[in-house]
């Protein structure tokens, strides 16, 4: 493969966040769902960067951040490992609350840990077909430097070959949370002089998540009721109506849904029903979720229309739901009898077909043996719902 090298090497700043803690998957769901969370947790550090740091590449659970030019202080350094670890955290802190998943990789998230390398030296920038590789003896220290005999969980962990190139470097324990340990790694390169600091004392500066109020206005009355049976197990139906990715799958009309928070099924789930791909399509929040083995009941609010549609799912046989689409409306009167006059009969027959291309859908996935991507698990494994 032909490559070109594009620079010499130059001082560059390698700054290393790497997640860990994800090992126990065996079920298909599982690993789906740990790549989702990993994503958005990578996507969490990437957009925590306040030091204009460079991404060369992820890497699994890490990324590989560099910057060339300005030698880093003590402070800056360590400011921007806190941001990236608070924001990880509250991520994390926010799923576990809002979460509605029982699979291993979901109900573990709580279980992830973060640590940081961090090092200098001078590392080239070359051309390989379409990519900018970073290449260097000291990118091969700094991923030496992950596997190390640092007896914490998470920490950041800093060479003495930053500290020493840049003067501006002050005593670390005038800037930091916690007073720095010392180590050194035996590598076959030679011998690494670090120094260590703990991310523990930063936990207390992690924000409770926020409890959003999805409650229904009072004021809101009942303007339609739309229900029919899917040949289907409860948990396969509630898999594909609770998906916010997969409404273009069996709602009429729909070609698909964007601004969604997240490809997995929470508390708190949004998108917007992509129809006629304007600003005027409808925007949705899933949430007050109730879950039991033959019962499941949540509400979809939509924001554009101030309307509440309330989903109610019932086990009425081993491979049979009754679905029912109740919607709620703030209508005065006058405007209840304009809509039940010319108005109705349109939207029941949009949700009657909307639930007739529901039971095809599911039926199809049965015939061939397939589940629904989203892969929601309500229970653990052995432990029945409520």
């Amino acid at each position: 493969m032909k490559s070109t090298n594009n620079s010499s090497a130059e001082p560059t700043l390698l700054f290393i966040p790497d997640i860990s803690g994800f090992t126990k998957f065996v079920h298909e769901t599982e690993i789906s769902h740990s790549e989702h969370i990993i994503k958005e947790l990578l996507e969490t550090l990437i957009d925590a960067n306040e030091m204009d740091l460079q991404v060369s590449e992820v890497e699994g659970d890490a990324i590989l951040f560099y910057r060339k030019g300005k030698k880093p202080t003590a402070a800056e350094t360590l400011a921007q490992v806190q941001r990236m670890y608070i924001k990880f955290h509250t991520c994390l802190r926010t799923y576990e609350s809002q979460r509605i998943c029982q699979c291993g990789a979901c109900a573990n998230s709580d279980g992830l840990s973060l640590k940081f390398i961090i090092h200098y030296g001078n590392i080239s920038i070359n051309q390989v077909k379409t990519q900018s590789k970073l290449f260097g003896s000291d990118l091969i220290v700094a991923h030496r430097l992950m596997k190390n005999d640092v007896p914490l969980k998470e920490y950041v962990l800093i060479t003495d070959q930053l500290i020493d190139a840049c003067a501006s470097w002050v005593e670390i324990d005038q800037v930091a949370w916690a007073a720095p340990n010392h180590g050194n790694g035996h590598y076959d390169f030679g011998d690494i002089k670090y120094c260590y600091l703990p991310l523990a004392p930063l936990e207390s500066h992690i924000p409770q998540p926020s409890i959003e109020d999805y409650a229904t206005d009072s004021n809101m009355r009942q303007i339609l009721s739309v229900e029919s049976v899917i040949t289907a197990p409860i948990e396969l139906v509630f898999d594909v109506v609770s998906d916010v990715n997969a409404k273009h799958l069996w709602v009429l009309n729909v070609k698909g849904s964007d601004k969604t928070n997240g490809k997995i099924v929470k508390n708190g789930s949004t998108h917007r029903c992509i129809m006629n791909e304007d600003e005027n399509d409808p925007f949705f929040t899933s949430h007050s979720f109730e879950i039991s083995k033959d019962l499941i009941i949540w509400i979809d609010t939509n924001h554009t229309h101030e309307a509440n549609m309330v989903v109610t799912l019932r086990r009425i046989g081993n491979r049979l739901t009754r679905t029912n689409l109740t919607v709620l409306k703030k209508i005065n009167p006058l405007k209840k009898i304009l809509f039940n006059l010319f108005m109705k009969k349109g939207f029941v027959q949009f949700y009657d077909t909307s639930l007739k291309k529901l039971n095809v859908y599911c039926q199809d996935l049965q015939k061939k043996g397939l589940k629904h991507s989203s892969g929601i698990l309500l229970e653990p494994a052995g432990k029945p719902v409520a």
